[in-house]
């Protein structure tokens, strides 16, 4: 039996409304490895600290190994617990946050777009004008992760995907992942969907099922284990770990898929992670630092070294801390200001105007 949520809280049972604490310490930690990955991308394309390559390169490598299929089967738990009640998407609240996710896309979208093609001599991946108006096509890094989530709500708000058998689906989806992996078409992100499906789906299977994919000891030792093994074979024939993965399909995803395992398996079991409070906080802001923190982790990987801070650790970890924490001060003038909602909500936030519901945090 599936979980229900009445967002943004979850319903736990005893009618009151509280979260989920260790899915909210799980987000913290994914959105922080996101985070951590794009301060290790912007200062290695801009080639900074090239005598600390190896290190920034390895951290590259490592979070890029992962956070996204751990952040797509957190969105997959999140979504059904959300939407689907005994195995029934519940379509119209399920359109109706699409519609939420769509506008959201394109305010950051353009926004972003805007802010990189204003100051694009600054930056390691210019974007013009062009990129910007076919943003309906071609998602502008790092908003592609919206623009796959849409689309998976989509397809799983159709109540006949629910009556196939688990493992078909799981099979199905697998070979549709590696089959994303034979081909490359630039428009429409059809890869990443095809990629990331599986983990949406076996997060929406944790929600749906007792039977356990997520939260197994057993396989999650297995699927870490070969994972690290993989890993160690891999990155001994070279350190660029991108490109041996996008040549390795299968061993890309499970890679992704038993890391991915066993952490939520810690967060879930272990009670100092799915408890810890600066994680829930964290995660409890996800979207907003999602969708804002990569204007300030490129900005302050300029700024940084202008303060006379050469060390690239500590660099590191001010520029991690500030793209992290900027966000979340946003969102909390925004709530205090009433208007949280226009930029993270925009659809139920005009109808509420409408209907005359003021001051309502959506």
């Amino acid at each position: 039996m599936s979980k229900n949520i009445s967002p943004p809280e979850i319903l736990t049972g005893g009618g009151t409304s509280k979260r989920i604490g260790y899915i909210d310490a799980l987000k913290g930690f994914a959105i922080i490895c996101v985070v951590i990955g794009h301060v290790a991308d912007g200062y290695f394309s801009a080639g900074m600290y090239p005598e600390s390559s190896t290190f920034i390169y390895s951290v590259y490598n490592i979070v890029y190994a992962f956070h996204m299929p751990l952040f797509m089967m957190i969105s997959g738990f999140v979504f059904c617990t959300a939407y689907v009640r005994e195995g029934i998407p519940n379509a119209k609240r399920i359109h109706r946050q699409i519609l939420n996710l769509v506008a959201v896309y394109l305010i950051f979208s353009i926004s972003f777009g805007l802010f990189k093609v204003a100051v694009g001599k600054y930056t390691n991946k210019p974007v013009s004008l062009m990129d910007v108006a076919m943003i309906w096509a071609k998602p502008i890094a790092p908003y592609w992760y919206l623009y796959v989530l849409i689309f998976l709500y989509l397809i799983f708000s159709v109540e006949r995907l629910y009556k196939i058998n688990k493992y078909i689906m799981i099979s199905l989806l697998t070979v549709l992942a590696l089959i994303s992996q034979l081909f490359y078409l630039p428009y429409f992100q059809i890869n990443s969907m095809l990629y990331y499906a599986i983990f949406f789906y076996i997060g929406l299977l944790h929600s749906l099922s007792d039977d356990k994919i997520i939260g197994n000891k057993v396989l999650a030792v297995i699927m870490l284990c070969a994972s690290v093994a993989l890993s160690a074979v891999l990155w001994n024939k070279e350190n660029d770990m991108e490109k041996i993965l996008s040549k390795n399909f299968a061993a890309s995803i499970v890679i992704a898929l038993g890391v991915s395992l066993a952490i939520w398996y810690l967060f879930e079991n272990i009670k100092a992670l799915g408890s810890n409070r600066f994680l829930q906080t964290i995660g409890r802001y996800s979207l907003e630092i999602y969708v804002i923190h990569c204007v300030f982790t490129a900005g302050f990987r300029i700024i940084i070294p202008r303060l006379g801070i050469e060390n690239v650790y500590l660099s590191f970890l001010l520029n991690t801390i500030i793209s992290t924490a900027i966000p979340i001060g946003f969102s909390f003038v925004c709530k205090k200001l009433n208007i949280h909602g226009l930029f993270f909500k925009p659809v139920t936030y005009i109808k509420n105007l409408k209907n005359g519901i003021k001051g309502k945090n959506c």
